[in-house]
């Protein structure tokens, strides 16, 4: 019950952040979008960097488990694609989504109710789904640490230093 709660604060949490930083903004998703305003991007690169670098820690101080599911080439990228076409029809991903319909936005409640019925669609299509794409393109749990012989930290503190670089020091808030 307790992990529950925690997960609920934390979602909380990341909602707030979400909507204090704009990101449920029609005009800064369509910037992002357009490459034009790249708020949402500095945004994504900082909490990557900073959850990547946070992670890792907690894993070498034994107070996280960390658990790579299998790679499963042709879900993710009709997944991928099922996702980008839906945030640019949409103007919202997974979490802008929940908090802007939190908000009271009507068109992120439809978003939310096409995600509902999206996952049950997926849970009907499943068995298929699994045979045609999952089983024959399964790679695995791979992660570059298995691939290159050495622990993770060593390439989580390089990765979330250049996205952190890329946030604060390289990217500008707008491009015309």
């Amino acid at each position: 019950m307790s992990t529950l709660i925690i997960g609920f604060l934390i979602g909380c949490a990341f909602g707030t952040i979400l909507y204090l930083s704009g990101a449920t903004s029609y005009r800064r998703i369509l910037g992002t979008l357009r490459l034009q305003d790249m708020w949402i991007i500095k945004l994504m690169a900082t909490a990557i960097g900073v959850g990547t670098l946070g992670i890792y820690l907690l894993d070498l101080g034994g107070l996280a488990h960390m658990s790579v599911k299998p790679a499963y080439l042709w879900g993710v990228g009709l997944g991928g694609l099922i996702f980008g076409v839906g945030w640019a029809v949409s103007g919202f991903c997974p979490g802008t989504c929940v908090v802007a319909a939190a908000e009271g936005k009507k068109d992120a409640m439809f978003t939310v109710l096409g995600a509902f019925v999206g996952a049950f669609l997926f849970s009907l299509a499943f068995p298929v789904i699994e045979s045609t794409l999952i089983s024959r393109a399964n790679f695995g749990s791979i992660t570059l640490e298995d691939l290159l012989g050495f622990n993770g930290i060593y390439i989580a503190i390089p990765f979330s230093l250049a996205l952190l670089g890329l946030a604060f020091f390289v990217l500008k808030d707008r491009y015309e």
